[in-house]
């Protein structure tokens, strides 16, 4: 390489910094397990160097030798942090190691000293290599109006920052990265470059679940300002990206599904999807009709309603079901909920028996007009929330021939007596809440509501049940839909409290498929309504083994099985 004659004695002009590049790249190969406690030790002695304090490093750096740090790795650590935080607090940090050392040795300990960093051979000057390596890092060309503004930073970037330090092979440029956020974080008004190298980490292997384990170490060893910067600065980010990644899902899909394998086009020989739109009580719904692929108007064939889970959509798992069965031949629907979804009815998100029940009806009502339709081979199929609906309106509609449910919720339990019977000691409590709620709307006041709006990730990851844990993931993040949600008004309650959907379980003179996954916490209310179906003309429970309530609205090996059989039990009944 060719040495350049330039002294540089200040680095702290990263702090001007910002890069803009992708962070869901290829080259993320990290895994979603927390920071090893070599790793954690790291970003202690890097925030605690940063910080300028000195006990805190001297115990981070005896951890850290401890956990396999060598000597080497331990310097390279307060050589990094100089390029953020200045040479005084590196120059500071460094003797804090050198004293350590020497009482280590005097104690009868040998440090292990480790590899030393290669010295750099290259026939490109600083410049070109700096810049082929900040490329690497980021992913991408860095670019932007202060490089314009300021020439003399982007040269001392690249041939110092990069070609001087980041080069050294001691360490990769994901450790490098843990160096680095942990310095920027500790040091405070850094939160623009903080923000751009949290991105740089995420591209270089760092995963969400070890930034959220930096930023509880700060927390502990460090300062609650700390921590929450880079928590705050990750929450951000990945709330960006999984948005991101929703609208593009649902933007790519012509009918807006997010489901995977969803219909894309309508394709002659194939399942096609038709969206339609029907009156019912005054109210406009909106659903998708899908046809077999030996689909002839002229030909009548069984057809199957599919009723949503709570705070589901047709573009969800019940919209996958509805494909899946119209495969096999059913023509198949499935609609939003009133007040729900696409549909229309206010006040929004309103979640009532009533209502709830009468869609159920009204899919029957549109889909027995429908072209092709046998309307004496009617069944009905209900996933969660929808499967309490359709085991009640199953009981006086004797249109539906074979009545099927998977994962089935009984809102009305839940919502009085709390999930697994956890709020028995707040019944009164909360029907008064409904009851408030509901003389505010009539006064003309604000609609208030209940559930879940939104939720951070490190909620969903304390979330202790399975239900709730994975429906925050399934419905806020892998399988989000901007007209899904976890909201229902505060006034439903005074409905869904005195309602069940196991009374006059008898009723059902149907042949009846009940199915759970056998890991499913919800299982207790399959169980419960299925021993109260005394009448049912034939009756089966189907364990899914090893699904939870919401893999078997998604995970293929759940959901093939619950398909075969749901296919099975169709034929065999319609």
């Amino acid at each position: 390489m060719k040495k350049l004659n330039k002294r540089i004695t200040l680095i702290v002009f990263i702090a001007l910094v910002s890069f803009v590049f992708p962070i869901n790249a290829q080259q993320n190969t990290g895994t979603e397990k927390g920071l090893k406690p070599k790793e954690q030790s790291i970003v202690t002695i890097a925030a605690s160097a940063a910080k300028g304090e000195q006990a805190i490093l001297k115990t981070a750096l005896v951890n850290g030798l401890n956990a396999g740090l060598t000597v080497n790795e331990a310097k390279e650590i307060l050589v990094h942090v100089y390029a953020y935080a200045g040479f005084p607090r590196s120059l500071n940090a460094l003797n804090t190691l050198m004293v350590l050392l020497e009482e280590r040795k005097k104690g009868g300990i040998t440090d292990a000293i480790g590899k030393e960093a290669k010295p750099l051979v290259t026939d490109k000057t600083k410049l070109q290599y700096g810049t082929e390596l900040q490329t690497k890092l980021l992913g991408q060309p860095a670019k932007g109006p202060i490089y314009e503004f300021a020439p003399a930073i982007d040269q001392f970037l690249k041939e110092h920052l990069f070609a001087d330090i980041f080069s050294r092979d001691i360490f990769d440029f994901k450790t490098r990265e843990l160096i680095t956020i942990s310095t920027l974080a500790s040091l405070g008004g850094a939160e623009i470059q903080l923000n751009s190298h949290v991105k740089v980490g995420i591209y270089n292997g760092i995963t969400e679940n070890e930034l959220n384990t930096m930023a509880d170490i700060l927390k502990t060893k460090i300062g609650i300002a700390e921590s929450n910067s880079l928590k705050t600065i990750t929450q951000t980010i990945y709330k960006s990206k999984v948005t991101n990644e929703m609208k593009t899902k649902v933007e790519q899909n012509p009918f807006t599904l997010v489901y995977e394998g969803a219909i894309t086009e309508n394709v002659i020989g194939k399942v096609n999807i038709h969206p339609v739109t029907y009156k019912l009580n005054g109210i406009d719904i909106v659903a998708n009709v899908y046809t077999p692929a030996n689909y002839d108007p002229a030909k009548k064939c069984p057809a199957v309603v599919v009723a949503h889970p709570n705070g589901g959509i047709k573009e969800q798992t019940a919209g996958l079901y509805a494909q899946y069965l119209a495969e096999a031949g059913y023509i198949t629907i499935a609609a939003d909920a009133a007040f729900q979804g696409g549909s229309g009815g206010a006040p929004r998100h309103t979640d009532k028996p009533f209502y709830r029940i009468e869609d159920i009806r009204g899919m029957a009502d549109f889909i027995t007009q429908y072209a092709g339709v046998d309307d004496n081979r009617l069944g009905v199929f209900g996933i969660c929330g929808g499967g309490g609906y359709t085991l009640k309106a199953a009981q006086s509609d004797k249109r539906f021939k074979a009545v099927a449910t998977l994962s089935m919720f009984n809102s009305g339990e839940v919502r009085r007596n709390g999930f697994q019977n956890s709020q028995l000691a707040t019944i009164q409590e909360r029907l008064k809440k409904a009851s408030d709620a509901r003389a505010q709307e009539a006064a003309g006041g604000e609609i208030i509501y209940a559930g879940v709006a939104s939720i951070e990730d490190e909620e969903i990851a304390k979330t202790p049940t399975d239900l709730y844990r994975e429906g925050y993931e399934y419905y806020y993040r892998t399988y989000k839909h901007p007209n899904s949600t976890f909201l229902y008004t505060m006034s439903s309650l005074y409905d869904l409290m005195t309602w069940d959907a196991t009374t006059n379980m008898d009723l059902i003179n149907q042949p009846l498929l009940m199915m759970a996954g056998s890991k499913a916490d919800t299982k207790y209310m399959t169980d419960q309504a299925f021993d109260k179906a005394t009448n049912a003309k034939t009756k089966e429970l189907f364990v899914i083994e090893g699904g939870t309530h919401i893999q078997t609205y998604w995970k293929p090996e759940y959901v093939n099985k619950a398909v075969d059989k749901l296919t099975e039990f169709f034929w065999k009944n319609l």
